[in-house]
C-alpha cells in the first residue's frame, strides 16, 4: 500500500475571539495559508488533487470549496468540508492520507479553519418542537440526543472532575504550565517555521495572542467558575474560542519525487471511535489505547504526545489513565494557552507534534483529539 507522507504545513497565528483576526472571513484565513503553502513548496495549484477542511461553527455549506475559490485556484480543484466537531481537522488529514494510500490522490492539502469571531447564530424553524420563539438563537447543533444526555462541554468537564477527584489546584497548575511552555516556544522560535504571518492594514501579525507570560497561580485562583455555581472549571483552566487556519501538505512518494518535496514524516491510518457523549473528555484514552494496540506499540515506543487541551481536567485524567508522564505531553504548550479554533486544531496539533519531534531529534509521536458527541481520533506520526 502506498504511504502518505507529511511534507509540512503552515498555520496562521492564533487570534483571540474578537482579537486581531476578528474581521477575517474563514475563507480568507484559509486562502492565506493555502497560497502560502504553495509558495513555500514551489507548487502550482494544479498539482493539488483535493483540499479537505474541517470547520465547525461556520455558515454551513461546503466552506472548503469557498476557501479554494477565494484563494484564486482553478475551478477544477475539488474541495470537501468535514464537521466532526473538535477533531474535524485531524479527520480531514486522515481522509487525505487515506486517499493517497488508496492511490486516489497524490497531493492533498488538509486541515481546517475557524472564526469564532464571525460564527453565525442560527434560529430554529417555527415548526421545530424545540422552537422557543423568534428571538431564540443558537450557535451549535445538538451533540447527542437529549435522552442520552447532551451536556454542554463545561458541565461534562465538571462531572469528570467530580468523578475522578481531580481538584482545581491541580487544574490551575496544569494550565499555568501550558502557558509557560507556550511562551517558551514563542521566545525560542520553536514554532516560527510553521507560522504564516498575516498583514493587517500594514501591521504584520505573527505571534499567537493566547499565551500569557504574566500568567500565575494568583491570577488563576481568582477566576470564578465558568459553567456551574461553585464549580472548578474556569476560563483559566479550559481552552477559549479562537480564530485561525492550519493546513498540512500530504504527498505520495511518487509526487514527492516528481515535485522535489522532502518528506518529513509518514502518517499511518488513524483510529476514530466513539464513547459515551456524557464522558467525551475521556475519548483520547480509548483512541490512543486502540491505536497502540493496532500497531503493536506501547507508550514506551512513543517519544511525544499531543492531546488537544479542551480542559486541564481532561489532560490530567488522560495522562493518569494512560500512565503517560505529563512532561511527554504538549511540550510546546496546548490549547489552554494557544486557544482552540475548532476546525483548525487537528492540523495545529499535528504541526506542533512534528516540531516537537524535530527539536528532540526523535522519531515517533501520537496526536489525539476528543470531540463532543463522544468521538475521539488518534494518529501515529513517524519521522523519516
Amino acid at each position: 500500500m502506498p504511504k502518505a507522507y507529511l511534507i509540512g504545513g503552515l498555520r496562521t497565528p492564533i487570534g483571540k475571539k474578537n482579537g486581531r483576526l476578528k474581521n477575517f472571513l474563514p475563507e480568507e484565513l484559509a486562502a492565506i495559508v493555502l497560497n502560502a503553502i504553495l509558495k513555500k513548496y514551489s507548487l502550482m495549484p494544479e498539482c493539488v488533487d483535493i483540499v479537505l477542511a474541517g470547520n465547525v461553527t461556520g455558515p454551513g455549506g461546503n466552506l472548503a470549496r469557498v476557501c479554494v475559490l477565494e484563494a484564486g485556484w482553478p475551478y477544477s480543484i475539488p474541495a470537501l468540508t468535514l464537521d466532526a466537531q473538535c477533531s474535524s481537522g485531524l479527520n480531514a488529514i486522515d481522509m487525505g492520507a487515506a486517499m493517497i494510500e488508496a492511490g486516489r490522490a497524490h497531493i492533498v492539502i488538509a486541515g481546517g479553519v475557524e472564526s469564532a469571531s464571525l460564527a453565525p447564530s442560527k434560529r430554529l424553524n417555527s415548526k421545530d418542537p424545540r422552537y422557543k420563539g423568534p428571538d431564540f438563537y443558537y450557535e451549535q447543533a445538538p451533540f447527542s440526543p437529549e435522552w442520552i444526555g447532551n451536556p454542554d462541554i463545561g458541565s461534562a468537564a465538571e462531572t469528570l472532575a467530580a468523578d475522578l477527584g481531580i481538584l482545581r489546584p491541580q487544574m490551575d497548575e496544569f494550565a499555568l504550565k501550558s502557558h509557560e511552555k507556550a511562551c517558551s516556544a514563542q521566545e525560542t522560535g520553536a514554532l516560527a517555521e510553521i507560522i504564516c504571518p498575516i498583514d493587517i492594514k500594514g501591521y504584520l501579525f505573527q505571534k499567537d495572542e493566547g499565551p500569557k507570560k504574566n500568567m500565575n497561580m494568583k491570577l488563576l485562583t481568582r477566576l470564578k467558575s465558568a459553567f456551574v455555581k461553585d464549580g472548578c472549571i474556569t476560563a483559566g483552566n479550559s481552552c477559549l474560542k479562537h480564530d485561525g487556519a492550519a493546513f498540512v501538505l500530504l504527498a505520495s512518494e511518487t509526487a514527492a519525487q516528481k515535485y522535489g518535496l522532502k518528506a518529513q514524516a509518514f502518517i499511518s491510518p488513524a483510529i476514530m471511535l466513539g464513547c459515551d457523549p456524557n464522558k467525551f473528555p475521556l475519548g483520547p484514552i480509548y483512541a490512543i489505547k486502540k491505536l497502540l494496540d493496532s500497531y503493536q506499540l506501547t507508550l514506551q515506543n512513543i517519544d511525544a504526545v499531543e492531546i488537544n487541551e479542551a480542559f486541564a481536567v481532561q489532560l490530567i485524567a488522560c495522562c493518569r489513565q494512560l500512565h503517560l508522564p505529563l512532561e511527554k505531553v504538549n511540550q510546546l504548550g496546548g490549547a489552554i494557552a494557544f486557544g482552540h479554533p475548532y476546525g483548525a486544531s487537528g492540523a495545529i496539533n499535528l504541526l506542533h507534534l512534528l516540531q516537537t519531534l524535530k527539536t528532540q531529534q526523535a522519531k515517533t509521536g501520537i496526536v489525539s483529539i476528543g470531540a463532543v458527541g463522544g468521538l475521539s481520533t488518534a494518529m501515529l506520526l513517524q519521522r523519516v
